[in-house]
């Protein structure tokens, strides 16, 4: 055992240095080389430590420095990142404020338009009258477009909206008769006029509006035959029919300033159009006849009997279309007795000159005429 401070021997039961006097403690035996190598581990490991710590102090040190630098930089993100939150933010505004903005999508669509953008005109146009349903003007411009693209179904639907929202738009009405007459629907342009009360837009009508033909004479009840005669006021074309038919190019006769001939008695139903250069065609005019059979007049006969005291010959004349028949015996005439053919020479004696007259067409006969010639050659 060694004495734990001078390090000399001690003496076994000793309780104290005989050295030094210190009291003995049991350390283990390690050779002072020991203890050097063991004092020089820890000189190193406290060098270590020490630079370690001082290391530790510096980067501490660097990194308070370097505290108000990241602090502004982090300042700094804050404020960019706050600043493009507000820029979308604001976007996002005005966006939705355009979006609700009738003036804003109308501005727009003309812009487009102006640029020749014409589907996205027509999309600013659509947006507008989704805030403004009954607008007109949006209608009209998306009319006008339609109609530079001849898309003239679309444009046609849309100047039938801008009509019942402004009965008084004369620009519509005329956009509708052109397109009504580049399709050819000229009975469409007809109908359209039906609503139409203001006086000037009535005129754009007046070309496509044919008046109906004149019929003369009117109908009614007639004796014997009747001759019609139809006149236009414009020289239009006139189409008839005489058997109730509704008259047509196809369907119809077509007049040529002939009289048309009732001949025969009975019910006719006469119905004329007149139809113009562009085919439109009027409404009908309707006449409505009814000719009876009458039977032909008497006749005319010079002279008309008597006393007779030379040579006589006797004239006899009848309506027209008719054929006349004569017996001198006083018996009734027939179409099987003589035919006038020319001046009858009265016979010697006293003879009845009977006269029968027919109607050639509808084969009525007169009554009778008789007369009494008395002849007695001197």
């Amino acid at each position: 055992m060694k004495c734990i401070k001078c390090g000399a021997e001690l003496k076994q039961g000793c309780l104290y240095c005989s050295v030094c006097g210190y009291e003995s403690q049991i350390l283990p035996d390690y050779s002072v080389l020991e203890d050097d190598y063991l004092r020089s581990l820890l000189k190193e490991e406290n060098g270590t430590d020490t630079t370690e710590q001082k290391e530790s102090e510096q980067t501490k040190k660097q990194k308070k420095s370097d505290n108000p630098y990241r602090l502004l930089l982090i300042i700094l993100c804050c404020l960019l990142l706050f600043g493009i939150a507000a820029g979308i933010g604001v976007k996002l505004y005005i966006d939705e404020q355009n979006a609700n903005s009738y003036d804003y999508q109308m501005e727009m669509a003309q812009k487009e338009e102006t640029e020749g953008n014409y589907d996205e005109a027509l999309a600013y146009y659509n947006a507008a009258l989704v805030i403004q349903p009954n607008d007109v003007e949006a209608r009209t411009f998306m009319a006008d477009i339609y109609m530079k693209q001849k898309n003239y179904d679309s444009a046609l639907v849309l100047y039938m909206e801008i009509i019942k929202l402004d009965e008084t738009n004369r620009e519509a009405y005329e956009n509708l008769i052109t397109i009504y007459e580049e399709k050819g629907e000229y009975d469409s342009i007809l109908a359209l006029s039906d609503d139409v009360k203001e006086a000037d837009i009535l005129e754009l009508f007046q070309p496509y509006l044919v008046a109906p033909p004149i019929i003369s004479p009117l109908g009614g009840d007639y004796e014997d035959s009747l001759i019609v005669t139809l006149f236009s006021l414009k020289g239009y074309d006139i189409y008839y029919t005489i058997d109730g038919t509704e008259p047509d190019t196809m369907n119809g006769i077509l007049y040529r300033d002939d009289n048309i001939e009732f001949e025969d008695a009975g019910d006719y139903e006469l119905k004329a159009v007149c139809i113009n250069e562009k085919g439109i065609s009027s409404e009908v005019a309707t006449a409505q006849y009814h000719v009876e059979e009458n039977p032909p007049s008497y006749p005319s006969v010079s002279p008309d009997g008597g006393e007779i005291w030379g040579e006589t010959y006797v004239t006899i004349t009848a309506e027209e279309n008719c054929s006349i028949y004569y017996t001198w015996d006083g018996s009734d005439p027939t179409e099987a007795s003589a035919k006038y053919m020319e001046p009858l020479l009265v016979p010697e004696g006293n003879n009845v000159l009977s006269v029968l007259v027919v109607n050639d067409k509808n084969g009525l006969s007169s009554e009778i005429y008789r007369s009494n010639f008395i002849y007695v050659p001197q």
